[in-house]
């Protein structure tokens, strides 16, 4: 019993640094990230800190893997909701899932795609698997819509830069993905439109030109996938 309650508080403590972490990024920025400010707000000596957490590079590591994999998590569950009846309805509600994980995590999902920390580098090993798992949803669902004829290719989407090609066919071999370089050229196009839009609005500039940008991002994204050859959403 008492190794189970040593387990239960290591697991309760590495939450709460990880929350008080997450906390000061929120109020000062992802540059704002220190042991001495989390063990501050938790009362105790930074020495404690380190007890769970090797250095401030092995915390931020935890938190970016934690997040992409909460991202994942949230992308599946949306495929796996989905009451859509076509290939292309089940990717507008992965899409429409992925940016409200962003609106329900600001914090992490700046984490994850905005500023950079200063000095930081995430070692691939530990993150780059978590990051994998953010693109096989989207990716495996127009894989599935090219495969069944669902979706036809439209130009300028049917073609793919060469230099841009050679790329892909790394991320392809890296990631194991067992799909063609189309869907994942499609997948970097969408990508690239969802997170523009959601950049604009996590950072307030989007809403007052735009008003309802639920609206506006449903229908840019279902434009798009429209226009990149999706014959029903």
């Amino acid at each position: 019993m008492a190794r189970k309650r040593d387990e239960a508080l290591n697991e309760a403590t590495v939450r709460a640094i990880k929350q008080h972490a997450r906390q000061l990024m929120a109020e000062e920025g992802t540059a704002g990230i220190s042991i001495r400010g989390i063990a501050k707000a938790m009362d105790v000596t930074p020495p404690a800190i380190y007890h769970y957490f090797a250095s401030l590079d092995d915390l931020i590591t935890a938190l970016i893997a934690e997040d992409f994999n909460g991202l994942a998590d949230a992308l599946e569950a949306a495929r796996d909701a989905s009451s859509a009846v076509t290939l292309g309805g089940e990717l507008l509600d992965v899409v429409i899932a992925y940016r409200q994980w962003a609106l329900d995590h600001p914090t992490d999902f700046q984490l994850i795609y905005g500023n950079p920390i200063p000095g930081y580098i995430a070692p691939p090993e530990l993150t780059v698997p978590a990051v994998v798992r953010t693109f096989i949803t989207p990716v495996a669902l127009i894989e599935a819509a090219l495969q069944s004829g669902e979706l036809i290719p439209q130009p300028p989407y049917e073609a793919i830069p060469p230099e841009v090609e050679a790329n892909l066919s790394r991320l392809i071999a890296d990631g194991g993905y067992p799909i063609q370089m189309l869907s994942m050229h499609l997948a970097m196009v969408m990508w690239t439109q969802l997170h523009g839009i959601i950049m604009l609005e996590l950072y307030h500039h989007l809403g007052p030109n735009v008003g309802s940008v639920d609206s506006f991002y449903r229908h840019v994204m279902t434009g798009l996938l429209r226009s990149m050859g999706l014959r029903s959403i």
